[in-house]
């Protein structure tokens, strides 16, 4: 059983020592669990609430709802230069957000549109479920969804946008940098 946990807690094969470690590491296997199931139990309530109740958790959630037009000039109409790459949601397109775009707003920033396929296999109550459910989730490993945009056909999600690179460049670098 040690040499199995020692894949998630690390080690070698130095069985003295490092209690302190182990014990942390496992402190934060259980924290770790404990999240997880509590965002299982989420989502499965999050599946079974109405379209409607929905609407209005995602109404109450604090997001930021955009109009396709902002979402447009953000992107220079999804320009072919803005485009940052493709995901399993759809394209996705850099932005910036500003005051002149949304009035009042305090601070600039660079975002990420993320543009729901239209020919793609989510549909609009999955997409509402998927919006409701990030806009819970805050973690400072998480780039966090600002807004959103459900407009006529269109759907969208707004993020923080992640400068340098995708976020497998991020956390896979040190391995890019130093081969074996």
């Amino acid at each position: 059983m040690r040499r199995m946990l020692r894949c998630f807690f690390g080690g070698g094969g130095d069985e003295t020592g490092g209690d302190e470690e182990k014990k942390a590491s496992a402190a934060a296997v259980v924290k770790n669990k404990k999240a997880v199931r509590r965002m299982r139990s989420a989502t499965g309530r999050l599946r079974s609430l109405s379209l409607e109740d929905l609407s209005r958790t995602l109404a109450q959630s604090g997001l930021q709802a955009f109009t396709l037009a902002e979402l447009k000039a953000a992107t220079r109409s999804f320009s072919g230069s803005n485009f940052i790459g493709e995901g399993g949601f759809g394209p996705v397109y850099k932005g910036f957000i500003d005051a002149k775009l949304r009035p009042g707003l305090l601070q600039p920033q660079h975002v990420a549109v993320k543009y729901l396929d239209g020919e793609g296999d989510q549909g609009h109550r999955e997409w509402l479920a998927e919006v409701v459910y990030l806009g819970m989730l805050s973690h400072p490993h998480l780039v966090k969804l600002i807004g959103y945009c459900c407009q006529d056909d269109h759907r969208m999600l707004v993020y923080e946008y992640m400068a340098r690179g995708s976020l497998e460049h991020h956390l896979f670098k040190s391995k890019l940098n130093h081969p074996h």
